[in-house]
C-alpha cells in the first residue's frame, strides 16, 4: 500500500487515496495534524502491546463519553493514544538512560506531537525533547550527530507508519515524502543531500520498501490541479514552518496524466525561513525587551543581544548548546550585578528553569491570537506572577518585516527565472494563516489572483496524488 507523507518542520501529516480522493489519516487526538516533536524519557519503557479486545472496549468508552459522533478512524486513534498513556503509567522502567544516544537505543516507547511538548513542559529534566528535527537535517553536523538525527527521524516515522497502519488497517510499503527546495542549514546542495539521505535511511530502517521525494510546492500544485477545468500557469507559494518554497508550474487537464512533469516546472526558489523564524523574531522583538533586551549596564554597554537571540532560537542546535552552558549562566549572573533593572532576572529564570519552549509557544500563541485581534495581552505566569505583555498586530508586522521581504524576493525570483507572469498565485502552508502575511501578499502582488489552499493539507494531498501516479 502507498501513501503520501508531509514530514514537516512544524507538523506531520500522512494520507492515502480512497475512491479517487486523498484522505488524511488521524495521528493525534483524532486529528491528522501531528506536531513535529518528540520526547524520550530517561527511564526506558517497553512499548505498549494493544490487543483488539482492549482497543474495541476503549473505543466504545470514548464514544459513550463524547458529545459528538466520532469517526471510526478517529476512535481508533484516540483509543490507541489512551492505551499507550495507561501503559506508560503502569509499566516498570527497564533501565535509565544517561544520554539521548542511550535513550534512542534502549527505549521503544516515545511521546510524539503535542503530548511530547506537554511532557517536556511538565518535566523538562527527566527526558530528552526534540522540536522540529527536520530543521537540523541539512545543518553542518558531524557523523555522531547525524546518527542521532537518523535515529530521531526513524522514531518519528515509525510512529507515523504504525499509527497510519493501525487506523487504516493496512500495511504501508511505498511512500512519497515531501521535501523543501532547500533544507534548513548552510551547506547548500550538500546539506540537501545529507537531509534526504537521513530521511531515506530512516524510512528504509522501519520497513518501507520504496521511497520517493517530491518538492513540497510541486505537491501543492498537484493538489490545486485536481480542482482545475482548464490549464493554468501558477506560482505556488508554500509558507512552511521551517522553509518557504516557490515554484512556477504548468498545471491543468492537459498535464494531469503525464508521468514525467519535469518540463512543466519552469522555476524553483526556496529559502530556509518559515513560521518558526517568524515566531522567533516576534519573541525576540516583542517579548525579550521584557527580559532585559536593550538594558544598559552600569558600564554603559547593553546586555549582549546574542543571549536573547539564543534564548528564543530553539531550532538552532549550537545556539541552544551555548545558551544552556555553564558559561552562559555565569555571564547572566555577572550582568545581574551590573544593573538594578529587574527585567534581567526573567532571563535568568527562563534559562535556569528551561522555559525556552514555553516562551516559544507563547510567541506562537501571540501570532495566532493576533490573527483575530488587533491587540492582545499575552500572559507569562510561568516566568513571574501577573506578568502580561501587550502586543499589537502592528508590532507583529514590524517584527517580521525583514522576513516578509525575503518571501517577496523568493516569489519575484521564481517569476524572473520562469520568464513569464503567472495566471494565479496559489498559497499554502500554516504561516499563511496570519492576516499580516496575507495582507503582505496582497500588497506585494496587487494585480495577481491569489488563491488560498488548504493551509495544512494541500501538500499532503498532492503527495498522495503523486504516490498514486507512481505506485497505483
Amino acid at each position: 500500500m502507498y501513501a503520501g507523507l508531509d514530514f514537516g518542520t512544524s507538523n506531520c501529516l500522512i494520507g492515502v487515496m480512497e475512491h479517487g480522493q486523498p484522505v488524511l489519516i488521524p495521528l493525534e487526538d483524532g486529528k491528522p495534524r501531528l506536531p513535529s516533536c518528540l520526547y524520550i524519557d530517561k527511564d526506558c519503557f517497553a512499548p505498549a502491546t494493544i490487543s483488539n479486545a482492549q482497543l474495541s472496549s476503549t473505543m466504545k468508552a470514548i464514544q459513550s463519553q463524547s458529545a459528538t459522533e466520532l469517526s471510526h478512524e478517529a476512535l481508533i486513534n484516540l483509543a490507541r493514544q489512551q492505551l499507550r498513556k495507561a501503559h506508560r503509567i503502569s509499566a516498570p522502567a527497564t533501565k535509565r538512560a544517561q544520554s539521548i544516544v542511550e535513550a534512542l537505543k534502549s527505549s521503544s516507547d516515545i511521546l510524539v506531537g503535542e503530548h511530547a511538548a506537554q511532557m517536556h513542559i511538565h518535566d523538562p529534566e527527566n527526558g530528552f525533547y526534540i522540536k522540529s528535527p527536520k530543521s537540523f537535517l541539512g545543518a553542518d553536523i558531524n557523523s555522531a550527530q547525524r546518527g542521532v538525527f537518523t535515529a530521531i527521524v526513524e522514531k518519528m516515522l515509525a510512529f507515523i507508519k504504525e499509527e497510519a497502519e493501525a487506523v487504516k488497517e493496512i500495511e504501508l510499503t511505498q511512500l512519497v515524502i515531501g521535501r523543501p527546495v532547500n533544507f534548513h542549514g548552510l551547506l547548500g546542495h550538500d546539506g540537501n543531500q545529507q537531509a534526504l539521505s537521513i530521511i531515506d535511511t530512516a524510512a528504509k530502517n522501519i520497513g518501507l520498501k520504496h521511497i520517493e521525494f517530491l518538492m513540497e510546492p510541486v505537491a501543492a500544485a498537484y493538489d490545486y490541479e485536481r480542482q482545475l477545468s482548464q490549464d493554468r500557469l501558477v506560482l505556488i507559494l508554500d509558507l512552511g514552518g521551517g522553509t518557504t518554497d516557490c515554484s512556477m508550474i504548468k498545471i491543468g487537464p492537459s498535464y494531469r496524466k503525464l508521468m514525467d512533469r519535469q518540463h512543466c516546472i519552469l522555476s524553483h526558489t526556496g529559502q530556509r525561513i518559515g513560521g518558526i523564524d517568524l515566531d522567533n523574531k516576534l519573541a525576540l522583538m516583542t517579548l525579550m525587551p521584557h527580559f532585559g533586551k536593550n538594558i544598559v549596564l552600569n558600564n554603559g554597554l547593553p546586555v549582549p543581544n546574542h543571549l536573547f537571540k539564543q534564548a528564543v532560537t530553539l531550532n538552532d542546535v549550537s545556539a541552544q548548546q551555548d545558551f544552556n552552558s555553564s558559561r552562559t549562566t555565569k555571564e547572566i549572573e555577572r550582568y545581574l550585578t551590573m544593573t538594578k533593572d529587574h527585567r534581567l532576572k526573567r532571563l535568568k529564570t527562563l534559562r535556569d528553569e528551561k522555559y525556552g519552549l514555553r516562551v516559544s509557544r507563547s510567541a506562537e500563541q501571540a501570532k495566532i491570537l493576533l490573527s483575530e485581534q488587533q491587540h492582545i495581552e499575552l500572559p507569562l505566569p510561568y516566568i513571574e506572577a501577573n506578568f502580561d505583555i501587550t502586543i499589537s498586530r502592528q508590532e507583529l508586522g514590524d517584527a517580521i518585516a525583514d522576513e516578509l521581504r525575503k518571501f517577496e524576493t523568493l516569489m519575484t525570483d521564481a517569476i524572473t527565472q520562469a520568464g513569464t507572469q503567472p495566471d494565479a498565485i496559489y498559497v499554502t502552508g500554516g504561516t499563511a494563516l496570519s492576516p499580516t502575511v496575507q495582507q503582505w501578499i496582497n500588497s506585494a502582488f496587487p494585480d495577481s489572483e491569489i488563491v488560498i489552499g488548504d493551509h495544512f493539507g494541500s501538500v499532503t494531498s498532492g503527495l498522495v496524488t503523486q504516490a498514486q501516479r507512481l505506485f497505483g
